[in-house]
């Protein structure tokens, strides 16, 4: 496979990874409109300093971005956190690459930020979080029915998983 590197974005490599962002349809109905303003908005939002208790980092492919995780949440007295993750297209998807990430992730989580539980959620129709989650030893704590509303106006469960990093 090739090198994996989690680390934070400059403003250039955000737009390059916005660029080129398809939205999932198993997440997002819309279509994703890549616009520089908001962009660079959202880049500022992100990285500099308004999100407390936020890491945002770029999933960088041998050089290039081609995702986004998020540690969020960062609780230091629970030493707990959630995480987030998207790819930027399906070129991407299904060759491991999220995985990877999330394991990295999961590393910088735990050695730099102390936390020795992670939280990730996804929607009940992404069988394929769901199957990493499961992969990863992920144990599902809580379902909450419709918790989703889709621009169509299809409802989603949320579905909760858990993964406690003293035991690694």
């Amino acid at each position: 496979m090739e090198q994996v590197e989690l680390r934070v974005f400059t403003e250039d490599e955000y737009h390059t990874f916005f660029r080129e962002y398809i939205s999932d349809p198993i997440m997002d109905s819309s279509p994703f409109h890549y616009n520089r303003e908001q962009i660079s908005r959202s880049y500022a939002y992100n990285h500099r300093g308004f999100r407390d208790h936020y890491a945002h980092y770029g999933i960088f492919l041998d050089g290039k971005p081609i995702g986004s995780f998020q540690l969020k949440r960062i609780d230091e007295k629970q030493k707990s956190c959630e995480f987030g993750i998207i790819l930027q297209n399906d070129k991407v998807k299904n060759k491991g690459i999220g995985t990877e990430a999330i394991r990295i992730g999961i590393k910088i989580a735990h050695e730099r930020f102390g936390i020795n539980t992670i939280i990730g959620d996804t929607m009940s129709r992404n069988k394929r979080m769901i199957h990493i989650f499961k992969k990863m030893g992920f144990i599902l704590t809580e379902t909450i029915p419709n918790a989703f509303e889709l621009s169509d106006g299809t409802k989603e469960d949320r579905l909760v998983f858990y993964k406690s990093l003293l035991e690694e």
